[in-house]
């Protein structure tokens, strides 16, 4: 049995590829690595998965104890979701985001080559390494040059350069991904749509006035339901080209604002927007969408899910665990 390790396993994405693999049957001995054990409460129907994974509480930055896991597993493959992904934290802690998103991978990386596993690694990056672009330059594809707009975006280049680097300079077996805004049941409110599903269950209950606060709420994110991404990192896993990079997107941008009205069309709800000014960055790309077609060339991977269809989940993720939470008040 091929062994996968993953990288900041308990986060929202790594429940998500856990869910996923084990639903596919996909035949991993599947070890995590995270500094606290996974929750998960995001799963409606069997939130019992944490109990397959052969789990390792350790912080990444440690360096001996990094290695020592790596060796002692040898893993066959290696998912590295393991982030600071906050934009906006990444302008208020621009020296600790930067280290951590850099050293962490760096570490890993330097394992394997010192080590010399013949591990596949799949490096998860961001397409807020674009940085600003215009509307002429829509969708964007890989071959668009990099031009990061915060703290954020910066460590991610450095991090698919790394990738590169010890791809052909050492020969690891390393290709990358450029993920777009990712949604869905889980989320953390720090991210802009489960933040107003969030306040739109709020307001429904009936705990909180009919006001929905955001930063910017004119730009424009292409999001990708997380369901989606995870049989995309599978495939990169598995087959993605030794040194490449990967778009992860729906190909389909909504503005903030429309996410409002698309939650109070399908439910009845009508809210006032306020954009409050704590939450708008220093700079921000006011439009991203990309295209997946090189990803879809190549591995047949295409978006599946309705933007609709990722609200109603995460309205219902959202609604079920308020209520339980004033239940236990």
């Amino acid at each position: 049995m091929k062994k996968l390790l993953i990288t900041g396993i308990s986060g929202f994405v790594g429940g998500h590829v856990v869910r996923y693999l084990f639903s596919q049957d996909a035949g991993y001995e599947i070890h995590g690595i995270s500094r606290s054990r996974p929750a998960w409460d995001f799963f409606l129907e069997s939130p019992q998965d944490n109990k397959n994974v052969r789990f390792h509480k350790a912080d990444l930055m440690d360096i001996p104890k990094i290695k020592r896991l790596i060796v002692e597993i040898q893993p066959d493959y290696i998912l590295h979701l393991a982030a600071q992904s906050s934009v906006a934290e990444s302008w208020n802690t621009p020296v600790d985001s930067f280290l951590n998103n850099t050293n962490i991978f760096l570490n890993i990386l330097d394992t394997v080559r010192l080590n010399d596993f013949s591990a596949r690694i799949l490096s998860i990056g961001s397409s807020e390494i674009y940085g600003v672009v215009g509307e002429k330059d829509l969708p964007l594809t890989e071959e668009r040059h990099v031009d990061p707009a915060n703290p954020y975006a910066v460590a991610r280049v450095a991090q698919e350069y790394l990738a590169r680097i010890y791809a052909q300079g050492y020969g690891l077996d390393i290709c990358s991904t450029r993920s777009f805004n990712h949604c869905g049941p889980g989320q953390s409110d720090r991210f802009v749509v489960s933040s107003i599903v969030k306040q739109f269950v709020l307001i429904a209950q009936g705990r909180q006035e009919p006001e929905v606060r955001m930063g910017n709420g004119s730009i424009v994110r292409d999001f990708l339901d997380v369901r989606d991404v995870v049989p995309a990192y599978r495939l990169l896993l598995e087959k993605g080209k030794r040194g490449e990079v990967y778009n992860i997107c729906s190909g389909q941008g909504y503005a903030i604002k429309e996410i409002v009205s698309m939650l109070s069309e399908i439910y009845g709800i009508r809210v006032q927007i306020l954009e409050t000014r704590s939450q708008i960055r220093p700079m921000d790309n006011p439009r991203i969408v990309g295209s997946y077609q090189k990803i879809q060339h190549e591995l047949g991977w295409q978006p599946g899910i309705k933007f609709e269809k990722s609200l109603r989940s995460m309205y219902e993720y959202w609604d079920k665990k308020l209520s339980e939470k004033s239940s236990g008040d």
